[in-house]
């Protein structure tokens, strides 16, 4: 009786340990895709690639999606956002740790950028900056990370990091520096552009407004 409730959990063990596998093998592949670009497999007008099974791990165009081929599986819709690549929040927060993320808001839609920002948004000043890339952050009292990315390359470099990890640590990722777009604009004029971080709260505040802590 002993033996084959040991052998349950057991199996119980493995079955999950498989599933951390799958979750860190698709969270891999997507940080090092690369969107927008044309599908080769659909040589037809709108075929840029600007969507990513996560049961096929790969990345596709609407034409892949509506040939029947990824029907059911999980979808991710992939944004342009001024300069960066971005996804949308709630889909995002659905499958991995998106806290401390600066999020940013596209056409009244929550998103997160996939890749690092261009270097030259270093902020001066390094506690306002993302704790990889060093990028200027709008509100660094709140957010520590300027994308997803940043956040996965910062836990692999910190594991005991007190933020809260992202459940892929043991994760290889091949990470894409500077995302697909190369800025075309100054700094001053780029930065007058990113949208403040998305505020979810309903009602205002009352009496002295007070910055959330840290943790």
């Amino acid at each position: 009786m002993m033996s084959a409730s040991l052998s349950t959990n057991e199996n119980k063990a493995e079955k999950v340990d498989n599933c951390k596998a799958q979750e860190q093998r698709w969270l891999d592949v997507f940080l090092g895709e690369t969107f927008f670009g044309s599908c080769a497999t659909h040589p037809f007008r709108r075929n840029e690639l600007n969507k990513y099974c996560i049961n096929c791990n790969v990345s596709a165009c609407e034409y892949c999606i509506s040939s029947g081929a990824h029907r059911h599986h999980n979808i991710l819709k992939i944004y342009r956002h001024i300069h960066k690549v971005v996804v949308s929040l709630g889909a995002m927060e659905k499958r991995i740790d998106c806290s401390k993320i600066q999020p940013y808001k596209c056409n009244k839609r929550a998103v997160i950028s996939i890749y690092p920002l261009p270097s030259y948004g270093v902020a001066p000043n390094v506690e306002a900056s993302c704790k990889s890339c060093s990028w200027k952050l709008t509100e660094p009292n709140l957010y520590s990370y300027c994308s997803i990315s940043c956040k996965v390359k910062s836990v692999l470099r910190n594991p005991d990091d007190s933020d809260p990890a992202c459940p892929h640590q043991e994760s290889q990722v091949k990470i894409r520096q500077g995302g697909t777009f190369e800025p075309q604009k100054p700094m001053e004029e780029m930065q007058k552009e990113i949208v403040n971080p998305v505020s979810f709260r309903k009602r205002k505040r009352k009496g002295t407004p007070h910055r959330a802590p840290f943790f």
